[in-house]
């Protein structure tokens, strides 16, 4: 008996611990989730955040925010990536966003975009040949962006 009541105490515990620690990470609790991951070292894939900023261009009213080119694998770079470019705040764009990116460094654009703010239509002219199309225009919290597929160019 004191078997089945040990395993009813401990299963029910562990019912009860779940929703806590859940409601712990994900909840309104003043930075707990975001002090526990990161007291782990843990950072988020730039496959989902598009990377650190590594250029910022201020047009006055808007800011253009271009990333780090993305070819992370979880061992090595991929054979294909993206560079993502932000503009925000999204309130004060243009109504049309007509802009030549540098993404590798080198000092030379690398490809041109024109964005339809209102429609989110863009369309890009490549200018290297690593750079491959279009991904898809997004208008995420605020900003307004773009992310570009590319051939890695040192693979």
């Amino acid at each position: 008996m004191m078997k089945i009541l040990k395993a009813i105490c401990g299963y029910t515990l562990a019912v009860l611990g779940v929703p806590l620690v859940l409601i712990g990470i994900m909840g309104p609790s003043y930075g707990l989730g975001e002090l526990f991951i990161s007291a782990t070292g843990l950072t988020l894939s730039p496959w989902f955040d598009g990377g650190e900023v590594v250029q910022t261009i201020d047009h006055g009213t808007y800011q253009t925010h271009v990333h780090r080119m993305v070819f992370d694998a979880l061992i090595g770079e991929r054979k294909e990536g993206f560079v993502q470019v932000d503009w925000v705040p999204l309130d004060a764009l243009p109504a049309r966003v007509d802009e030549e990116i540098e993404a590798d460094g080198d000092g030379q654009a690398d490809f041109r975009v024109e964005v339809d703010t209102a429609n989110k239509e863009s369309t890009l002219t490549p200018y290297a040949s690593w750079v491959l199309e279009l991904e898809g225009t997004y208008k995420p919290e605020g900003s307004l962006m773009v992310r570009v597929r590319l051939r890695n160019p040192s693979r």
